[in-house]
């Protein structure tokens, strides 16, 4: 791995851990939403770092099916929240 791998995913993993304790702390439901979408898409960009560290293309589909189910998922939770289901 080199450096610039390291600190990829250093970072990921510090917003993965601000995510998450956002997660936890907020009351609101949309910033619930809002925080649990950035955790997903902090996830989504560790699957690919790590892909592309241990050069495995399914990592990579895997990376890319999380996240077209994430952002469906955003999706219809925002839609049942403006009563729209």
């Amino acid at each position: 791995m080199t450096g610039v791998q390291y600190v990829t995913l250093g970072l990921l993993a510090l917003g993965a851990l601000i995510g998450i304790i956002a997660l936890i702390r907020v009351k609101i439901t949309m910033e619930k939403m809002v925080a649990l979408d950035m955790l997903t898409t902090l996830i989504t960009g560790l699957l690919l770092v790590l892909g592309l560290i241990f050069e495995k293309a399914f990592i990579l589909d895997i990376a890319i099916v999380y996240a077209v189910l994430s952002f469906g998922a955003v999706l219809v939770v925002a839609r049942y929240r403006e009563g729209g289901i």
